[in-house]
């Protein structure tokens, strides 16, 4: 049973790593070291335990693991390997009591690269799991001028307060904007419940923004973006109270507003031409 579960999660492996070098990428997990080769830090800061989302922990911090796994960490080692009795008996612990034990990361620039815990994170990944306990250190970027560079400044300022590193903003300003939205001053810090019921307003946003339809809305926006815009219109005392219904009104309205947004752009372009002459 437990085999057959290991096939199938090394078959996803093969053939993300086959897509990946069809398209002239490399079919392993990136790895922080040659990452930080290349760019100035400066310092790291213990985050302590958190729950930390799957989908941002990318690749290794060392280049000894890199290769047993695809860049969803979908393993890719031989059945009859040690790498695979490991990855088995993990699993067989997953299905039968759970995997509680915390893994220990790296955070750069707001994604994750594992230190200890691999395997762990390869079998949670091939169950769906969304969070996994973890140790964190974050290493920081040197400060500039750069968008990514403010952009990430506010996160690290934001998550002080919130302990939220779930969402992200592809503009300078949203994370300032988005404490102020759900209600907090500029310094100040939330409680365990303010946390949890952002998190189920979050949750609910990100299911509707996933919908393939959502795609039109989305452009270069992230979920973040389009949650803040959402809190922008109908505030966040009102939606933390929606149902699942209710929620999706109003994405649908907002769905809507954009799409007549685009139109009208489009129909612009004719005149553009003719301003233009």
């Amino acid at each position: 049973m437990y085999l057959e579960e290991y096939r199938k999660a090394r078959q996803l492996g093969q053939k993300e790593a086959k897509l990946c070098q069809s398209r002239g990428g490399s079919p392993n997990l990136p790895v922080l070291d040659d990452i930080l080769a290349e760019e100035e830090t400066c310092g790291e800061v213990d985050l302590g335990l958190a729950d930390i989302p799957l989908e941002l922990i990318v690749g290794t911090r060392t280049a000894g693991r890199s290769q047993a796994f695809s860049r969803s960490f979908y393993p890719l080692m031989e059945e009859d390997s040690e790498f695979a009795h490991k990855w088995i008996s993990l699993c067989k612990a997953h299905m039968e009591e759970g995997i509680s034990d915390p893994i220990k990361v790296y955070e750069y620039m707001h994604t994750f690269y594992v230190v200890e815990g691999n395997k762990r994170v390869s079998v949670l990944r091939y169950f769906g799991a969304v969070n996994i306990p973890a140790e964190v250190i974050r290493i920081l970027p040197l400060k500039n001028d750069s968008k990514a560079s403010k952009i990430y400044y506010e996160y690290v300022d934001f998550y002080r307060l919130s302990g939220v590193n779930y969402l992200w903003f592809s503009g300078v300003g949203r994370f300032p904007r988005l404490q102020e939205a759900v209600g907090k001053a500029p310094d100040e810090k939330w409680t365990e419940d303010e946390r949890r019921k952002f998190f189920t307003v979050y949750t609910s946003f990100s299911t509707l923004y996933g919908d393939k339809s959502a795609k039109e809305l989305a452009g270069r926006m992230t979920v973040g973006d389009a949650l803040l815009l959402y809190l922008d219109i109908f505030g966040y005392d009102t939606v933390k109270q929606y149902t699942q219904t209710q929620m999706k009104e109003g994405f649908l309205q907002l769905h809507q507003a954009f799409s007549l947004k685009k139109k009208a752009l489009q129909d612009l372009n004719p005149l553009k031409g003719l301003l233009g002459r």
